[in-house]
């Protein structure tokens, strides 16, 4: 019995082990701005995000009234050995009058972004719920061509229920920026939840953000 509990340890270590990090905010107050998390918007962080609890479970509650603020949890990684990135996301309510190709219809009720490195202005990936756009659009912010934004949700169809997430960060960053880099140093990941461009309103939660190695 002794050598089947020690086989069984051994081959799921591995298993166990591809995880780089989880974000799961269990240790975070509710109620609170999270810990851990920083925004160059300081002034506002507080007034769209905080965390809140439901059957027991901590998430990030967004709640954005004509507000974009971008915040942002910084940890380095090698994206040629963790380039999987999971979460979960709930779309709440979503912006009105949308078009995420025009910078006056640049909302979504949620986005998650990898962020690599570069100055003055990074690169990263952005993977959007969209309030009009169909899924496996692909298109640049029309801010900057350093933002790639990649549609996986698309309108109200799933709206208030938890949806699972996983991308292939690695292989998007390639098709994405055209570099067949064996793997850039990713410098940590952000989430937005805007309505600035359509002064509406965008709410949302996000919750079990992970990055990890390819089983």
């Amino acid at each position: 019995m002794k050598k089947i509990t020690i086989l069984l340890f051994i081959f799921s270590f591995p298993i166990w082990a591809q995880n780089l990090f989880s974000l799961d905010f269990q240790s975070d107050s509710t109620g609170k701005f999270p810990s851990k998390w920083t925004s160059k918007n300081e002034s506002d962080m507080g007034k769209v995000y905080v965390v809140q609890n439901e059957d027991a479970n901590n998430f990030l509650h967004a709640d954005s009234k004509g507000l974009s603020v971008t915040i942002g949890y910084e940890r380095e990684w090698k994206l040629s050995e963790f380039p999987i990135i999971k979460w979960r996301w709930r779309a709440v309510a979503l912006p009105k009058g949308t078009n995420e190709h025009k910078k006056s219809g640049n909302d979504d009720v949620l986005g998650m972004y990898v962020i690599f490195g570069g100055w003055p202005v990074p690169k990263s990936i952005k993977y959007i719920w969209s309030e009009t756009l169909p899924v496996g659009t692909v298109l640049e912010s029309p801010f900057t061509s350093k933002t790639k934004m990649v549609v996986i949700r698309s309108g109200a169809e799933k709206k208030g229920e938890w949806i699972s997430e996983e991308r292939d960060v690695l292989a998007d960053y390639r098709k994405l920026f055209a570099d067949i880099e064996t793997g850039p140093l990713a410098k940590g990941v952000a989430v937005l939840t805007d309505c600035d461009n359509t002064k509406t309103q965008a709410t949302g939660d996000y919750d079990d953000i992970t990055v990890s190695a390819k089983k």
